[in-house]
């Protein structure tokens, strides 16, 4: 009978648990108790002869032996055996459950494939459903002990009606050395084609269904002979079994309170004597009653208090099987509107006492996570090998996608969900979003910061992507950058500083057949009979000047980011004069090193053409002297 305590724990409190604790059937106490009392009793009777009968050198033999066994008595691996073979044991007991075998969709599936309201019908169905049974009955014969004193013999199968004395007689015409519960199936199967033979059952399929649905609930009864036939080792239960016994074995001399000589046992640790061992007791309840666990689930067909109750089933299977495939065939409630005909979501009643209990939905964790609900998505810049190492922040008109489902709303704003009030405010919130969305993209990865901190020149302006190694190279190309600056700017830099207005109309009207232009002024342009074809930019007038501060004055931009642009273009014009004059420093230095070089050559010339003629004269004087002296 299986002990059923799930009430008592529908609730946690704190007297939840210990209310079980003082149950008797199927507890740990009805099953240690006995073995718990023979080792205690064999504990008190060594503890007395070492108390009172033993001389002082018997004394001091039994203290030898029993710090021995207490020093070694962790050799045995109690604890790893016995947790191993409790699992085992746990997983094959489930699994005999899980094959216990249950009329309850069989018999459905019968009365609903085999049709007829004749008494040949109904002796069809009935039939199919005590053969099931029948054959459940023989196999739990042989592997359940309670059935199996009920049912002795074939001929209790008969006199409890679950067999017909010609059934019986059929039965035992086939001579076989080995169990035929192949038998009883074999006529559920005959049953089965014989009402399709005779148009009890409507189509080939539904036959096959039908077969397929039997022979699985055969699978399921007889895998429970096949648990029969095969235990767990018996090595392995003789093994755990004997581990912990002897561990209990060794404790009761190891567990003994001791009291040798301090000369002759100096390191022994002396305890307080207290007669009776409490921790070993609970140390032999916990695991005898770890141990009685595997015991009892080990064979759940058998008699103990936690073993199956076989012929409950077997009785309940019956009276089940038959009143789904009799009674209840063909029988079912007229059609008619429900309570809940009109309700769009339907509620049922609470009583007073369970509609005070709040409820807890089962939705996700995330589902009530705050988020921002962008009206826009972009694709991903993922680095690859065809592609520079960086991004220098342009967006082409492509890359950004709206949302589908946003709405327009009248009074102003211009992005709106109808999921969110976030976005029934003004589209400024949306454009600035995007902004900072895209200054965020323009930061880039760490590649691009070291990137830009190595290359903080002019060339930043405009596309950030040569390396430059001199300043006056720097210049140069800052220089032809501006002079280009008169054509068409980059889509992706006037798509990113865009008005409010004029990037909701671009998404907007995206894919309404063509762009929308705007002026220098940001006012949208007229729309023309015939429309320029689609390109990646947006003209603008002829009649921009080729300075280079049209780009700065011309685009129009939030009002969050002029800020931003007032001081790159004060930084850039104070690059440019910084350059001019270095520039002319240079040039100022390299004037005067050349106009040095030439005044020392003339003072170099001047000085020889001196030294010449002073040589010269010299040499013309020391003539006339020799003369004079000759």
């Amino acid at each position: 009978m299986t002990v059923t305590y799930s009430l008592d724990v529908a609730s946690s409190s704190f007297f939840c648990l210990y209310k079980l604790l003082f149950r008797w059937k199927g507890s740990i106490w009805k099953s240690v108790w006995a073995e718990l009392v023979v080792w205690l009793a064999l504990y008190a009777v060594l503890s007395a002869i070492y108390r009172y009968l033993l001389s002082m050198g018997q004394r001091a033999t039994f203290e030898d032996l029993c710090i021995f066994f207490d020093t070694y008595s962790n050799f045995i691996p109690i604890t790893f055996m016995l947790g191993f073979y409790v699992s085992a044991v746990f997983t094959r007991w489930w699994q005999i459950f899980d094959n216990i075998g249950w009329i309850d969709t069989p018999c459905l599936w019968i009365t609903q494939y085999i049709k007829g309201e004749t008494e040949r019908a109904k002796c069809v169905r009935r039939n199919c459903i005590r053969y099931s049974i029948l054959t459940q009955a023989m196999v739990y014969r042989d592997v359940a002990a309670s059935v199996r004193k009920r049912f002795p013999t074939f001929n209790h199968l008969v006199t409890a009606g679950l067999m017909t004395e010609k059934e019986m007689a059929e039965f035992e015409s086939i001579p076989s050395p080995h169990a035929k519960y192949w038998q009883p199936m074999h006529w559920l199967f005959s049953m089965i084609s014989l009402a399709r033979e005779e148009g009890m059952i409507a189509s080939d399929i539904i036959y096959v269904d039908l077969m397929e649905k039997m022979r699985q609930f055969r699978v399921n009864i007889l895998s429970l002979t096949l648990f029969d036939w095969v235990p767990v080792p018996l090595v392995y239960t003789q093994v755990v079994h004997l581990a912990v016994r002897s561990y209990f074995l060794v404790a009761l001399f190891g567990r003994q309170y001791l009291h040798p000589d301090r000369t002759r046992v100096p390191d022994y640790k002396h305890t307080i004597d207290l007669y009776v061992p409490i921790m070993s007791v609970l140390q032999f309840i916990f695991f005898i009653g770890w141990m009685k666990v595997a015991e009892v689930l080990l064979n759940p067909l058998g008699e103990d208090d936690d073993d199956f109750e076989c012929n409950w089933i077997l009785d309940r299977n019956l009276q089940v099987g038959l009143m789904v495939v009799d009674t209840a065939y063909n029988r079912y409630p007229t059609l008619e509107k429900d309570q809940f005909w009109e309700d769009a979501i339907p509620e049922p009643l609470y009583t007073a006492e369970s509609a005070m209990r709040p409820l807890n939905p089962q939705v996700g964790s995330c589902a009530e996570m705050p988020t921002e609900e962008e009206p826009f998505m972009v694709r991903p810049r993922r680095r690859t090998l065809s592609r520079m190492s960086h991004w220098d922040g342009d967006m082409e008109d492509t890359d950004v996608v709206p949302v589908v489902g946003l709405k327009h709303l009248p009074d102003g704003s211009n992005y709106a969900s109808g999921e969110s009030l976030a976005f029934s405010n003004s589209f400024a919130n949306g454009g600035r979003k995007l902004s900072e969305m895209f200054r965020r993209m323009r930061a880039g990865s760490r590649i691009g910061d070291r990137y830009r901190k190595r290359h903080s020149s002019a060339q930043d302006f405009e596309t950030g992507s040569r390396k430059k190694n001199s300043l006056d190279a720097d210049v140069e190309t800052f220089s032809n950058k501006l002079d280009q600056a008169s054509g068409t700017p980059k889509s992706g830099r006037l798509w990113s500083s865009l008005p409010q207005t004029q990037l909701e109309e671009m998404l907007k009207n995206r894919n309404l057949g063509g762009p929308v232009k705007y002026n220098t002024d940001g006012m949208k342009e007229k729309e023309l009979s015939n429309p320029t074809p689609v390109t990646d930019h947006i003209d603008l007038p002829t009649h921009v000047p080729t300075s280079p501060s049209w780009y700065n004055d011309s685009l129009p931009v939030i009002k969050e980011e002029e800020e931003a642009k007032r001081k790159s273009n004060t930084d850039t014009g104070n690059f440019l004069m910084k350059t001019f004059v270095v520039g002319q420093r240079n040039k100022t230095f390299s004037d005067s090193l050349k106009s040095s070089k030439t005044s020392k050559a003339s003072i170099r010339r001047t000085e020889l053409r001196r030294s010449s003629s002073s040589g010269s004269d010299l040499g013309k004087s020391g003539r006339h002297e020799r003369k004079k002296s000759e």
